[in-house]
């Protein structure tokens, strides 16, 4: 179910109007001649996808905030991003729906026209190998962070009223595939190709890039020293950050001339062949 409704105060399950009375900031730009910005940003309720709508609306992007289960959060990141001036709206999908893709775009495009940046950065990270592979796990991995990006861009070229960016959140295993985690791999490995493609069919109106990071968060049990050592072993000696992330994608979104890229920051780690790692989060 998607919600359009102003993030401040209490929520209603019910859409309002999209002619709502914009937030100073927003309106201060408009006065001032400049275009209103706005993004969705799938799964942005927590970790990468939170970190980028937190600061996007520093910069002034009005924001739709989608999640599935984690509403708590959306709530949280809501009053930030209004707390920065900027429009927010809060949007529940479970997205290995296929419809799911349809009824999102088409409410964040009703609720905020000017929407000019889809980040697709939902994704699910579960453990499996070729020999505990199972096939509901699989099914979700291809859902969630393949098919739902493409059908997510599909129904954003199709419904946008203005030029626009989309933004795919990939890893850096799509550059140095070991078969670790498989199904989250070939999942990712599906997206990457799909970047090109997308940008391919569905140019001039929709860029389509991609952001590969490397390990931005600790995952699973993996503790602040594994993490850090991670870090350590890279080629470079460092890892990315979050704002490293956060600088690429308004890279990738406010600049015209730039489809059909993917950028890696991950400090070099893809340029690493060895497998097994020691040092991979385990679930």
């Amino acid at each position: 179910m998607a919600m359009g409704p102003s993030c401040s105060g209490r929520l209603s399950l019910t859409r309002r109007p999209a002619n709502i009375r914009r937030p100073s900031h927003t309106r201060a730009r408009e006065r001032n001649g400049m275009a209103a910005k706005a993004a969705l940003i799938t799964g942005s309720a927590r970790r990468i996808g939170r970190a980028i709508a937190a600061h996007l609306a520093g910069e002034g992007w009005d924001i739709a905030v989608h999640y599935n289960t984690s509403r708590p959060e959306a709530e949280s990141l809501a009053r930030e991003v209004e707390a920065a001036g900027v429009a927010c709206r809060l949007y529940q999908e479970d997205l290995v729906d296929p419809a799911a893709a349809d009824r999102l775009v088409a409410a964040c495009v009703a609720d905020l026209p000017h929407i000019s940046l889809l980040v697709n950065s939902a994704s699910v990270f579960k453990k499996d190998t070729v020999a505990t592979l199972r096939p509901e796990l699989w099914e979700e991995h291809l859902r969630i962070n393949a098919l739902a990006p493409i059908l997510l861009t599909r129904a954003f070229h199709r419904l946008c009223r203005v030029p626009h960016c989309v933004i795919n959140m990939l890893d850096q295993k799509v550059a140095n595939a070991t078969p670790d985690f498989f199904s989250y791999t070939i999942s990712k490995l599906a997206l990457h190709n799909a970047t090109r493609m997308l940008a391919m069919s569905l140019w001039p109106k929709t860029r389509v890039n991609g952001i590969a990071p490397g390990l931005v968060l600790r995952s699973g049990d993996q503790t602040e020293e594994q993490f850090k050592a991670v870090h350590r072993k890279t080629p470079l000696g460092i890892g990315p950050s979050l704002a490293e992330i956060c600088r690429a994608v308004v890279l990738l979104a406010e600049t015209p001339s730039i489809t059909g890229q993917v950028i890696t920051i991950d400090g070099g780690r893809h340029l690493l062949q060895k497998f097994p790692f020691d040092d991979l989060p385990k679930e």
